[in-house]
């Protein structure tokens, strides 16, 4: 059998190389929501899914008109790392309209089209 002897100062660089790596690895976890709109003109339905890094945990869902006008608002929890959500286009009215999803690691608004 053989014996490998580091000096410590190899052993401190490995370590001064690796630390980086392990700092940021947490702020870059917040940018990794994802709120995607699909409004199509010929589907009655509009399709949001949300998508998050780690579970969505509490979820506040608003939809507003053009004017600014809150149309629809839903609260509740999502204990896994996606949310998927099909409204009926019946419910909104048409023309421009902005959906905001918040929980505890973003607030994300989108901009969509309701025609």
């Amino acid at each position: 059998m053989r014996t490998v002897r580091l000096s410590s100062a190899l052993v401190l660089s490995a370590l001064v190389l690796a630390a980086p790596l392990q700092a940021t690895k947490g702020p870059d976890e917040r940018g990794r929501a994802v709120v995607a709109v699909d409004c199509q003109r010929n589907s009655g339905l509009i399709n949001v899914s949300i998508a998050n890094h780690r579970k969505i945990g509490k979820v506040h869902i608003e939809v507003r008109d053009a004017k600014g006008a809150l149309v629809y608002v839903e609260e509740g929890k999502a204990m896994t790392e996606e949310l998927v959500r099909r409204f009926d286009k019946g419910m909104f009215p048409k023309g421009a309209a902005t959906l905001t999803v918040q929980a505890r690691d973003f607030k994300i608004t989108q901009a969509f089209t309701i025609q």
